[in-house]
């Protein structure tokens, strides 16, 4: 029986590169914003103070938000893991993927129907996982479907209880076989 991985936490960049995109652009703009509005100061007989909340300042601030919910976070939530991975507290389990699923979850807006796609299965009856598609976390939550599980295939999962013992676990290394 031959596991080919499927997932592997050490590859997967630290954070999402479009998070970072998104930041640049809204404090690159802030900046450029800025730096026209003193040009035009410039050639004003009585230019305004521009005291208190401008234009550019809330853009830099947004943007500097971002990057540190988006990147900052999961940054870190993404090097915890693969520290933890590193130095062997990861937990193995083997066996057939059982009672697999996948849910579509209605989120909590009560103004628009917007749904989340839940996946959730057992390896080897024993240790039960479960995520959410969209989700922005560290570990492996098939985004978007990528990967075709199903019922009966053999896996193995490195795990780590990174959110405590009540959530699932989240799979830091997953390995599945091509065939029984």
């Amino acid at each position: 029986m031959c596991h080919h991985i499927a997932y592997d936490i050490i590859t997967e960049p630290d954070f999402d590169t479009g998070a970072a995109w998104l930041a640049g652009g809204f404090i690159l703009a802030g900046l450029i914003w800025r730096q026209l509005q003193r040009s035009r100061d410039r050639e004003r007989v009585d230019p305004p103070s521009r005291k208190g909340w401008t234009t550019p300042k809330v853009l830099i601030i947004f943007g500097s938000i971002i990057a540190v919910l988006g990147i900052g976070l999961m940054g870190w939530d993404t090097w915890r893991l693969k520290k933890a991975f590193r130095n062997g507290e990861a937990r193995v389990v083997e066996g057939p993927i059982q009672s697999w699923s996948t849910e579509r979850q209605r989120t909590a807006r009560r103004d628009n129907y917007e749904y989340h796609t839940y996946e959730s299965f057992y390896i080897g009856d024993s240790v039960w996982f479960g995520y959410r598609w969209e989700v922005g976390q560290g570990g492996f939550h098939n985004a978007g479907g990528e990967l075709k599980l199903q019922n009966g295939m053999l896996a193995r999962a490195h795990y780590l209880y990174a959110d405590g013992a009540d959530d699932p676990p989240r799979i830091v290394k997953l390995e599945l076989t091509d065939g029984p």
